[in-house]
């Protein structure tokens, strides 16, 4: 699954926190909360050889072109 990420490109990649029995490590075992999103945004970081600011940018763009509408 792993290797299969870092092939995604970076303009199609989103972060959700919707599944209540998928806590990421170091909280696994804990039911999910929308806070630990930190430490998936830190993994998929390191597996594109990239900082985590990068990614939540990366996210946060992909997030907005799809869900947001140009009012323009």
């Amino acid at each position: 699954l792993q290797k299969t990420f870092s092939k995604i490109p970076n303009n199609r990649l989103l972060v959700e926190t919707d599944s209540p029995f998928l806590a990421p490590v170091p909280m696994r075992g804990k039911k999910n909360e929308p806070s630990f999103i930190k430490f998936t945004i830190n993994k998929l970081a390191e597996l594109k050889s990239v900082n985590s600011d990068e990614m939540i940018n990366f996210t946060t763009k992909n997030f907005e072109s799809l869900f947001l509408v140009n009012e323009n």
